[in-house]
C-alpha cells in the first residue's frame, strides 16, 4: 500500500467523521422538532444508538471497500478528527445546505404528497356520498323502526334487592 493510497483512505475516514457528525446532529435536530409525545422522540436515545451502530458499520464497510478491511490505529482517530472538524468548520455551511435542501426539495415533495392524499380523500368521500343517496332512506326507515320497537318494549334494568 503506497503512502498516497494511505493518505486517501485517511481522508476518506475524516470525511466519514464529518458525515457522522452531520447525520447525528441532523437526527437530533429532527427529533427535537417533533412534538414531545411523538414515537420517534420518545425512543430517540435507542434509535440514536442504532444510528451510531449503523454509522460504525458503514465506516467499516468503507474500510473494507478501500483497503480490503485492513484496519489501522489512525482510522478511529481520523474519524474523531472529522467530527471535530465538522463542529469547528463545516457545521454552519452544512446546516445551511440542509436548510436549503429541505426548503427546495423536501418541502415541495411533502406538499405534493399531502395534496395528492387530500384529492384522493375527497374523491373517496364524494363516491361514498353518492353511494349513500339511495341507501339513506333505508337507513332512516330502519332507525324509525328500531325507535318504535324500543318505545314499545323498553329494556328493563335488573332491580337490586
Amino acid at each position: 500500500m503506497t503512502i498516497s493510497y494511505q493518505f486517501l483512505s485517511l481522508l476518506a475516514m475524516i470525511v466519514s467523521g464529518v458525515a457522522t457528525g452531520f447525520l447525528v446532529e441532523s437526527f437530533r435536530d429532527s427529533c427535537q422538532a417533533l412534538r414531545p409525545r411523538a414515537l420517534l422522540r420518545r425512543y430517540q436515545k435507542i434509535i440514536e444508538i442504532f444510528l451510531w451502530l449503523g454509522l460504525g458499520i458503514a465506516s467499516f464497510y468503507l474500510l473494507f471497500y478501500l483497503r480490503d478491511g485492513s484496519w489501522r490505529v489512525y482510522d478511529p482517530c481520523a474519524q474523531i478528527v472529522g467530527i471535530i472538524l465538522y463542529e469547528l468548520w463545516f457545521r454552519r455551511p452544512m446546516l445551511f445546505a440542509r436548510r436549503v435542501f429541505m426548503r427546495l426539495i423536501v418541502y415541495p415533495i411533502w406538499w405534493v404528497i399531502q395534496l395528492f392524499i387530500k384529492i384522493v380523500r375527497s374523491i373517496v368521500l364524494l363516491i361514498i356520498r353518492i353511494l349513500m343517496i339511495p341507501i339513506w332512506p333505508i337507513i332512516k326507515l330502519v332507525e324509525k323502526i328500531i325507535k318504535i320497537l324500543i318505545e314499545k318494549n323498553p329494556i328493563k334494568a335488573p332491580q337490586k334487592s
